[in-house]
């Protein structure tokens, strides 16, 4: 619509310009006529620039996610690794179901950003925060909908929660983790193996306190709060 606004103040502009007799009134067409189509240009700079006529539409979205470990591991597992010169944002792997076979790697770019949070209870889940760019009225909608930015994506913000049964440990930690959990001395496997032992039991009575147990004795090795 604005765009044919703009071309009706142009051709009435041509025409006053060159139809009107009197001087003075055909300035004055002449004059509205431009001014008319000069605010048209600065309503469209300003629609797509400043979203002008638009608000921010938020839409929350939070879905379930599963351990990025083997099925046979006690407790939840995200992976992350930063990216980036200055490594301020990760990717995030984790599997989308249960019963996935593959990974999901949830890779950042120019309009999203990551965080973490620690909730309460025994799952896992990751919260999207959408924010969208959309047109105040169905009259907005009309005058600038030919820009084609209607529900444009001005920023999405991913927090992933992650309760005390899981741990988030980076790549490089998780390839290194059998190998400073694994006993060195003859004495230290016999009180591993017991512990083990323990453990399996405790998981059959109560899998959640012993996932806490795994999670927290991988915490303490890697100096994580």
């Amino acid at each position: 619509m604005i765009i044919i606004i703009m071309a009706v103040f142009a051709v009435l502009a041509f025409f006053a310009n060159m139809m009107i007799k009197p001087k003075g009134l055909r300035l004055t067409v002449t004059v509205v006529m431009f001014a008319g189509l000069v605010l048209s240009v600065v309503g469209i700079v300003a629609n797509m620039h400043d979203h002008y006529g638009m608000t921010e539409e938020k839409k929350i979205v939070k879905k379930e996610i599963h351990s990025a470990g083997s099925s046979e591991q006690g407790f939840g597992l995200l992976l992350y690794q930063g990216v980036g010169t200055n490594g301020t944002e990760n990717v995030y792997i984790y599997k989308n179901t249960k019963d996935a076979t593959k990974n999901t790697v949830a890779k950042p770019d120019l309009h999203t950003t990551s965080d973490r949070a620690a909730i309460n209870g025994t799952k896992a889940y990751k919260v999207t925060t959408t924010t969208r760019y959309v047109y105040q009225s169905s009259g907005w909608k009309l005058l600038f909908g030919i820009v084609g930015n209607n529900n444009q994506l001005k920023h999405r913000h991913v927090v992933y929660q992650i309760p005390n049964t899981w741990v988030a440990l980076t790549t490089e930690q998780a390839q290194s983790l059998q190998s400073k959990m694994a006993p060195k001395t003859d004495k230290e496997k016999m009180i591993a193996a017991e512990q083990q032992k323990q453990l399996a039991a405790l998981a059959q009575k109560d899998p959640n306190k012993a996932a806490m147990m795994q999670v927290q004795q991988i915490k303490k090795i890697y100096n994580i709060n």
